[in-house]
């Protein structure tokens, strides 16, 4: 998953800070959903709308993060500046 140090900066060299918008919202998804689980552990539930609104709140609250600690997030359709090497490195995959 894609953390960021407590600092609140991107970790990696400066060359490349490209991030594509897909792997944010799989990350985010899946941060989304840790997140459920623990709420249902603890005897909360949550109706199916209130559940959607909360995702797509979360992806947009970690898509802010990401960009303020310097990355930049890529729509699926850019095409990206980094190497191949550098853009795997990024991936949360």
């Amino acid at each position: 998953m894609l953390t960021l140090p407590a600092a609140g900066r991107a970790s990696l060299a400066d060359e490349c800070r490209q991030l594509m918008e897909s792997n944010v919202k799989i990350d985010s998804l899946r941060q989304y959903a840790d997140i459920l689980a623990s709420a249902a552990r603890n005897g909360w539930n949550y109706a199916p709308a209130a559940i959607d609104s909360g995702a797509k709140r979360h992806f947009e609250e970690t898509r802010l993060q990401l960009i303020a600690a310097g990355f930049e997030v890529m729509p699926a359709d850019a095409q990206p500046r980094c190497s191949d090497e550098v853009a795997r490195k990024l991936s949360p995959i």
